[in-house]
């Protein structure tokens, strides 16, 4: 069964996050700011929004490149009784990140022996 769209794509689409919250953000402040882009007072709205959205893609994207690091740092463990110690952390970030780092686990749990 194949991964959730948002788990696979999670870099790209916290990254389009991102872009979409900095525009918001402008486009609030242009208008709070100069007033004359003709929102019809919602500069201020978007303004909040769009930080509350950087927030949100910024701590998605965080999270996520926080994982890819942990799994790595598993994936580059050479000792097989410490690789099975940290088996379950592995298991875990694997699942949440998308199918090649399950897949990468896979081969990795095949080359120490292991189910």
């Amino acid at each position: 069964m194949p991964k959730p769209f948002v788990v696979e794509r999670a870099g790209l689409l916290s990254t389009l996050i991102l872009a979409l919250s900095l525009v918001m953000i402008a486009v609030g402040l242009a208008d709070v700011t100069v007033g004359g882009l003709g929102l019809g007072g919602w500069g201020g709205p978007m303004l909040v929004v769009g930080l509350l959205i950087f927030v949100l893609g910024l701590y998605w994207l965080v999270s996520y490149l926080k994982m890819i690091s942990e799994i790595k740092d598993l994936m580059s463990i050479d000792s097989k009784a410490a690789f099975i110690k940290e088996l379950d952390e592995a298991g875990y970030l694997a699942w949440r990140l998308p199918q090649k780092y399950e897949d990468e686990l896979a081969e990795r749990k095949k080359r120490f022996g292991l189910k």
